[in-house]
């Protein structure tokens, strides 16, 4: 799968599960909260040893932009239900034989409750 596929499929998938737009960019004063944004920030390629195959890592920072708290963790939840919870699914569907999230905090200002972290996935073909 391309790049532009993996994150196709990710914005369906979340859109999909979460019910509310997502953005493949940084938020902007125009977006209607509650969004979510899905912006790349890694990721590379390799020919895995003694192998014809290759492991391509995908790596994305995804954050979660919400009106409350309880909100914004509602959504959360429901992402990693159909991300995590669901791998078996993801993994027949897309290929991603391993979705991971790292470094997730929540962070609060000036009225929006915003829930960020590294989405990492991996793909072997």
């Amino acid at each position: 799968m391309t790049l532009t596929q993996v994150i196709e499929k990710l914005v369906e998938k979340i859109e999909n599960t979460a019910k509310v737009t997502v953005k493949t960019a940084w938020i902007s004063p125009n977006d209607t909260i509650p969004i979510i944004t899905l912006i790349q920030s890694g990721g590379g390629v390799e020919v895995l040893a003694s192998s014809n195959h290759v492991l391509s890592v995908y790596e994305f920072q995804l954050d979660i932009w919400a009106r409350s708290a309880k909100e914004r963790d509602e959504l959360y939840e429901k992402i990693v239900e159909a991300l995590l919870k669901n791998w078996i699914v993801n993994y027949k569907a897309y290929g991603w034989w391993s979705l991971s999230f790292f470094r997730i905090f929540d962070v609060e200002e000036e009225g929006v409750f915003r829930k960020t972290m590294l989405v990492v996935v991996k793909e072997v073909t």
